[in-house]
């Protein structure tokens, strides 16, 4: 595809995405979509068999990017507990920008059943970086070489709970990000095993 497929098929994508957000997959006309896309309906048929398949690219799509955004936090160069920070900063900025009313109209049984392997896929992948993440923060001394790297991983993954950092906030603590890392990495990092020796 040439580059000026490429742009319009992502401004395609992004357009059903906003649209089905809006409207849900039941509510909303190719007509709309190319419409918001700024191009001629016959257009996106071009890229797209159906509005099925539209939908589902346009998740393929936004899920691709958050994927990235775990790439760009957990294959950097950098301590774990800094890329640990990182992450909870992102997961709680995914939070904030997602509306739960829209996600709950794009969404139809038929829809969900179709994006459970694409956000199995995630979740697989997101794993896999973050316990290659935790390997080496074990190789470089940071963490402790005695973890369980998959119950540590999703421990971890788990615990950036929105709602508590909203409520730390709430209660006036400072950095309530840079808390719950430190909570979270208290125990596994080797120089707190190393103080607790002393």
């Amino acid at each position: 595809m040439s580059k000026i497929g490429d742009q319009r098929r992502a401004d395609i994508l992004q357009a059903a995405l906003k649209e089905f957000s809006l409207r849900g997959i039941g509510g909303v006309s190719m007509s709309e979509i190319a419409a918001r896309a700024g191009i001629g309906k016959s257009t996106i048929y071009e890229y797209f068999l159906s509005k099925t398949e539209l939908f589902s690219a346009s998740c393929r799509a936004k899920i691709q990017r958050i994927e990235e955004q775990f790439q760009s936090i957990f294959m950097q160069e950098i301590p774990f507990s800094r890329q640990y920070e990182l992450y909870v900063e992102m997961m709680l900025g995914l939070a904030q920008e997602i509306d739960f009313n829209e996600v709950l109209q794009m969404f139809t049984d038929g829809t969900l059943t179709e994006l459970k392997l694409v956000m199995e896929e995630l979740g697989t992948d997101v794993t896999a970086m973050v316990e290659q993440a935790i390997r080496r923060a074990q190789a470089t001394g940071e963490l402790v070489s005695d973890l369980d790297v998959d119950i540590t991983a999703a421990c971890l993954l788990s615990l950036p709970n929105p709602h508590l950092i909203f409520r730390l906030r709430q209660l006036g603590k400072k950095d309530p990000e840079k808390a719950v890392v430190k909570l979270a990495l208290r125990g596994i990092r080797a120089e707190d095993s190393q103080k607790a020796v002393q």
